[in-house]
């Protein structure tokens, strides 16, 4: 097989490709699109990438794109870390599965290769795209966590959000967010990828800092008991899916009560009140992402109008 590797500024000459790919995002909800759309938006994600900085690698064989590896800069989490961090945001191959196993090993190699060392480069691919996950771990990455997505249709009838009598919910405002115990909220390690087995005293500033830049953009929900902070929610909406598949996204990025509030109402009200608020700025669904492991939380979630679509599993590399 005679192949090259290539950095390309077009994504265009991708898009039979994409067409292909089995994994599409929001695949689940294709019927609310124009056909064509999930490759379109795909096609828009490649070219914010490369626009960005990003880079676009391409395996050919017989004039046919048949790889594609994105790899961009995570600019926060790099002035978090104060070393660089990367994430591949798609990889994805043509052929029969030991081919592309081998089209992704390639295209990998090619972009760890070019990766500086200290750098942390991170992985989400869906649980079912065995030969993504093979090839990730072939070039040392490593398995870090695995999380199932749920979504629902804000048409439907939504759970009631008047908040419970002995709580009061409001926007958390940047002091809010100095003023919580991060020990007792216990933000899920892995949850942004990359502060996966960081030092604890990294993870929890990391964390902290995470949860800011919600409080600064007015996205972060908090739940107190007599003024005591015991659940939080941090959430934003997707503007970006909106060009080409016709609908935003609400985005539901973390859900947390302090231990001794679970399963009492707490979380499901922030929900309700967060998907009402989705619902009156325009998006038409929601959608979440929980740690597999945690069956209680799904079948809340699930008793709320949730239902699972897909589930992914993420991967990180330490370039040292």
């Amino acid at each position: 097989m005679i192949a090259e590797l290539l950095t390309v500024e077009r994504s265009e000459p991708m898009r039979e490709l994409l067409a292909s790919y089995p994994f599409k995002p929001y695949s689940w909800a294709a019927g609310r699109s124009e056909p064509g759309a999930l490759i379109d938006y795909l096609l828009a994600g490649v070219g914010r990438a490369v626009e960005s900085g990003g880079i676009a690698r391409t395996y050919c064989a017989g004039g046919q794109v048949i790889g594609l590896c994105v790899t961009e800069l995570d600019e926060w989490g790099s002035r978090e870390l104060g070393r660089r961090t990367a994430r591949i945001s798609h990889l994805m191959a043509l052929g029969r599965p030991a081919i592309q196993l081998i089209v992704k090993q390639l295209m990998l190699r090619e972009t760890l290769r070019d990766t500086p060392a200290g750098t942390f480069l991170v992985a989400r691919v869906p649980y079912v795209d065995l030969t993504s996950i093979n090839a990730l771990e072939s070039c040392g990455f490593v398995a870090t966590q695995t999380s199932m997505v749920l979504a629902r249709d804000l048409a439907e009838s939504l759970p009631d959000s008047t908040s419970l009598d002995h709580y009061d919910i409001h926007v958390a405002r940047p002091d809010d967010v100095n003023r919580l115990d991060n020990e007792a909220f216990g933000i899920p390690d892995g949850i942004l990828g990359w502060d996966a087995r960081l030092p604890h005293a990294t993870a929890s500033r990391v964390h902290r800092d995470w949860l800011m830049a919600y409080a600064h953009e007015q996205r972060l929900l908090l739940a107190c008991d007599h003024g005591q902070p015991v659940g939080l929610l941090a959430e934003h909406i997707r503007t970006e899916t909106e060009p080409a598949l016709g609908f935003r996204v609400g985005s539901i990025d973390l859900v947390t009560t302090v231990s001794e509030y679970r399963n009492n109402g707490v979380a499901t009200n922030l929900v309700g009140r967060t998907l009402t608020a989705f619902r009156d700025e325009g998006a038409r669904l929601a959608e979440l992402t929980v740690h597999s492991a945690d069956t209680p939380v799904i079948h809340s979630y699930q008793s709320q109008g949730f239902v699972t679509v897909g589930s992914s599993l993420t991967l990180v590399n330490r370039r040292t």
